[in-house]
């Protein structure tokens, strides 16, 4: 399957699972999800068990700033 960009709903949902600041996040067609916060730190959550945790090595999609530190562009 490939990597789909979720949409703002479900966005908000991994923000409120996680309590942190969710500003994009994306599938994979399975319960695993990728999200990056407001301050570029690149996460994992799973839907079933609600864990998460922070990635080490992040995959930087085309639709993510490719300089951590670097601040987000939430713009279409």
């Amino acid at each position: 399957m490939s990597t789909e960009r979720l949409s703002p709903r479900r966005t908000r949902r991994i923000a409120r699972e996680t309590g942190q600041d969710v500003v994009r996040a994306w599938g994979h067609g399975n319960y695993w999800f990728d999200f990056v916060t407001s301050d570029h730190r690149h996460g994992w959550w799973h839907k079933k068990d609600g864990t998460w945790a922070w990635e080490n090595d992040p995959t930087h999609y085309n639709t993510c700033p490719k300089v951590p530190g670097q601040p987000f562009d939430t713009s279409d």
